[in-house]
């Protein structure tokens, strides 16, 4: 029934009055003076408590207001919760617990979504993640992780079927004794690039229109190279020496069709001019 705290007065009537009244006000009261259940309050006076719509409110003596204490209030979740708690203090909303050995509160930053756990007690965060949920602050330790590639080592492996990481210098640079091709497939692409190294330990890309500027290749390294001297074209040419010739054993000239010419020898540098088909000269 409707509460009055301004009833009983000395003129109610004592069994239509007085005592309905003070049961009313004594299930008012162990109910909290919830209006759902209690009804509608006249008069409370200034400070007392009830418990309406999850909150507990005080009168002010005018109204009731929203009493501010300590307890866990709970109001309608948005989504995929059972339990919704509002409220922020400095841009975070979290709840703190207080009973362990070291202060931690559970937090999320109320305008970007940023989350973790932060230890009071140390003044940092133990884990804190970004508005996306990447990890920002906090360790996993490497067993935890799963899908990740199986890493034997963090040293070079010589093993063909080895799973350790590359090895890299000071600088960086990755250190590797061979370079294997993954395929075993035999390709024949266009080439305009090799690689080369100059000595120094490094591979350098190399244009093909450079190398005849680059590369010295021994002549007993070059395949297919010429054994003899017949096999050689018969092209005009001639022979040159870097110092006065000494000549040892036969000279054989043949001159074709034309017969053998002159053997003669000339001190004047390049290549010999004038005499006929046939002629020997030789240039020293």
């Amino acid at each position: 029934m409707p509460i009055d705290f301004s009833k009983p007065v000395t003129t109610d009537r004592y069994d239509t009055g007085v005592l309905p009244q003070i049961k009313a006000s004594f299930s008012a009261l162990a109910q909290w003076m919830d209006p759902a259940y209690a009804g509608a309050v006249t008069s409370p006076p200034a400070g007392a408590k009830r418990f309406t719509g999850g909150l507990i409110q005080e009168f002010n003596g005018s109204s009731w207001v929203e009493k501010a204490t300590g307890y866990l209030k709970n109001t309608p979740p948005v989504s995929y919760t059972s339990v919704s708690i509002p409220g922020v203090a400095g841009g975070w909303a979290g709840v703190q617990f207080s009973d362990t050995a070291k202060l931690y509160s559970l937090m999320v930053n109320a305008s970007d979504g940023t989350s973790g756990i932060y230890s009071v007690s140390e003044g940092r965060w133990k884990w804190f993640f970004d508005n996306v949920g990447q990890l920002i602050e906090g360790t996993v330790p490497w067993g935890r992780v799963t899908g990740a590639p199986t890493i034997t080592g963090l040293a070079a492996d010589t093993n063909a079927t080895g799973n350790s990481v590359v090895q890299r210098n000071s600088a960086g640079h990755v250190i590797a004794t061979y370079l294997g091709q993954v395929s075993g497939n035999d390709e024949n692409p266009g080439i305009s690039q090799i690689m080369v190294t100059n000595g120094d330990g490094y591979l350098r890309k190399a244009g093909i229109g450079h190398l005849g500027n680059s590369i010295v290749v021994p002549w007993g390294n070059v395949s297919g190279r010429p054994g003899s001297m017949s096999q050689f074209f018969n092209d005009v040419g001639f022979v040159s020496w870097n110092s006065a010739p000494v000549f040892a054993g036969l000279v054989y000239g043949r001159g074709g069709g034309d017969g053998l010419g002159r053997i003669t020898m000339t001190n004047v540098a390049g290549q010999p001019s004038g005499g006929a088909p046939g002629d020997i000269v030789f240039v020293y």
